[in-house]
């Protein structure tokens, strides 16, 4: 059912658009769990950020829902590899789900799509910080540890003093 409603690929340059509405489609809850406020739109040198990347030290997929009256923006998945701290097999995660997507299993095959090309460029490890707050990320993110059967201590919780949790795991 997934692959009837949603097309996955990796993120593309001309993808500028449809981030900027799937932005706009955002709740401001959502907002202010993935970009810690409320976004209101992107500068030009963050859509570029976002979009033009090389898939291998900066990683990014998308998913389009596919609607008759054609694609409408539906998630994004990126992780950046670690090398200012040198820590090339690290990267930082970072997921959107827009709220009509939530709850459809999107989030996971979008993380499952990062973390096969990740694991294929040399990266190992995925870390961020997400708030206390966001229970879905949580879970997603213990749920693919399972899912892959990874062993114990694969997924390392750290409570920030401000409220959020720092997150280290390993992928498959």
């Amino acid at each position: 059912m997934l692959k009837e409603n949603f097309e996955i690929r990796p993120i593309q340059p001309d993808d500028k658009d449809g981030l900027k509405r799937g932005l706009a489609m955002l709740s401001s809850e959502s907002k202010r769990q993935r970009f810690f406020s409320s976004r209101k739109d992107f500068t030009e040198k963050e859509l570029a950020f976002f979009t033009e990347v090389d898939q291998h030290n900066h990683i990014a997929f998308v998913a389009l829902s596919k609607k008759e009256d054609g694609p409408q923006p539906a998630g994004s998945v990126r992780c950046v590899r670690d090398l200012l701290h040198g820590r090339p097999d690290f990267a930082e995660l970072a997921i959107t789900i827009v709220d009509c997507f939530q709850g459809m299993g999107l989030g996971k095959a979008l993380l499952d799509a990062l973390a096969e090309k990740a694991v294929k460029e040399g990266i190992h490890y995925l870390y961020g910080d997400f708030h206390a707050s966001n229970i879905k990320v949580q879970k997603l993110l213990e749920g693919y540890c399972v899912r892959h059967h990874l062993p114990a201590g694969s997924f390392h919780l750290q409570r920030q003093a401000d409220g959020f949790l720092y997150f280290e795991m390993a992928l498959a």
